[in-house]
């Protein structure tokens, strides 16, 4: 009867310890990055009354027996499945779908957790707000590379700091050059503009001129590009637009078979704007524009679509792809990748030791951290503008409260009866 009441105690302890486990579980249903936990049993040490013996001459043998002293936990397991996703529409949001850890830094240790919560501090550094600690990854190098062999560091979004330029190197035109003669414009001489922009950012106007050629070449133009009166490109013989004579449409093959339609400015002419830093080379792409008569309307509306060069713009927001990568959108229209997000994954992360905060740190069960970029080697995808919710089933924990609590009193019963059992064996004296 000593036993029973010792075993009993066992019992409530160990069901203590699992209503703590699905309390806990309740507490964070809520909880950003949440790992649930689950308590499972093992029987303590069985007390043996009489040892198995074998098969002998008549007699066919018999069983052990033994008398259970109790229960006690066997492990308390964390469950990394895949928690609900949550959209909330801020960039600095990120959530994991598959397997991995954020990588979060204080600078003396890393920390690991599926808590994307994250946002940039004073410094434009992309930080955990709760802990202060800094989010690893990739920063890209001065040619724009990242290199994920490298040991991750801190990622920094400078927001309204860092600006870029391109340099343009295309110039697309639209629109209709009018063979008609036009007796006030004797050569058919047609002029336009295009701007465009050096490696530093600053723009430039460069003059284009497209004189149409006599017969027997009426479905030729010349053309010509001048930069500060001097002539960067075309302007001879073989600088010839061509036409097809049946519909009018641009020859692209014959007119680049002539010359590269192409103008280049050299690093030391002078223009309106002053020096150009560096060569800038502009292609002219015509392969849209038609040579159509229009009528009694004699002019051409040749007309500049788009050029490539872009003048310094400042990082304004940023975006974070299923790779991890951070794009940085500019003030003028250009997008950059400023650095990627890195993940890390371990051989059991049941292994892992749970430090608060929503965090876990490595333990040697656990193994070393396998740390690289998203989408590979086994790591999951990241998204941003969500988080990952956690992974607490309300239906499970319930269930469980129901069943740990039935198991607690089935135990206190016990310990009431071998209690009356000890009283009643006390009163035998009386």
């Amino acid at each position: 009867m000593g036993t029973a009441l010792f075993t009993g105690v066992t019992g409530l302890k160990a069901h203590q310890t699992r209503l703590d486990v699905v309390a806990a579980n309740i507490a964070n249903v809520n909880t950003i990055g949440y790992r649930s936990g689950r308590v499972l049993f093992q029987d303590l040490f069985s007390q043996t009354l009489r040892g198995a013996s074998g098969p002998e001459g008549g007699f066919g043998g018999a069983n052990p027996q033994q008398v259970g002293l109790g229960v006690e936990v066997a492990s308390i397991d964390t469950s990394f499945e895949q928690g609900s996703l949550i959209t909330t529409g801020n960039a600095s949001d990120l959530a994991i779908q598959g397997n991995g850890f954020f990588i979060l830094s204080d600078g003396v240790k890393n920390a690991y957790s599926r808590d994307g919560s994250f946002t940039l501090n004073s410094n434009g550094e992309l930080i955990e707000p709760g802990t202060g600690m800094k989010v690893q990854g990739y920063m890209v190098d001065e040619n724009g590379n990242i290199d994920t062999n490298t040991v991750p560091t801190d990622i920094t979004v400078p927001l309204g700091g860092t600006g870029i330029v391109r340099a343009s190197t295309l110039a697309k035109f639209i629109g209709n050059l009018n063979p008609t003669e036009d007796p006030d414009n004797p050569g058919k001489v047609v002029n336009r503009s295009v701007e465009v922009v050096d490696s530093l950012g600053k723009p430039h106007n460069v003059d284009l001129t497209f004189t149409k050629q006599p017969a027997p070449a009426e479905n030729t133009w010349q053309w010509q590009a001048e930069y500060d009166g001097v002539v960067v490109g075309g302007g001879n013989a073989t600088s010839l637009l061509f036409f097809n004579a049946n519909d009018g449409t641009f020859d692209e093959a014959a007119s680049q078979a002539s010359e590269a339609i192409e103008f280049s400015i050299s690093a030391s002419a002078l223009g309106e704007n002053g020096s150009i830093p560096e060569d800038l080379t502009v292609a002219l792409d015509f392969s849209e524009i038609t040579q159509l008569a229009s009528g009694t309307d004699l002019d051409s509306d040749l007309t500049l679509q788009a050029q490539d060069g872009f003048e310094r713009g400042t990082l304004q927001r940023f975006l974070i792809s299923a790779d991890g990568e951070v794009v940085g959108v500019f003030s003028n229209g250009l997008s950059r990748t400023i650095a990627q997000v890195a993940l890390a994954n371990f051989s059991n992360v049941g292994g892992l030791l749970r430090d608060g905060n929503n965090l876990f740190t490595e333990t040697t069960n656990s193994g070393s951290p396998q740390v690289g970029a998203p989408e590979t080697g086994g790591r999951g995808s990241v998204s941003g503008g969500v988080l990952e919710n956690s992974n607490v089933d309300l239906g499970d924990e319930f269930s469980n409260l129901i069943i740990t609590q039935r198991g607690y009193q089935a135990n206190a019963r016990t310990i009431t009866a071998a209690d009356t059992l000890l009283q009643e064996t006390v009163n035998l004296i009386r």
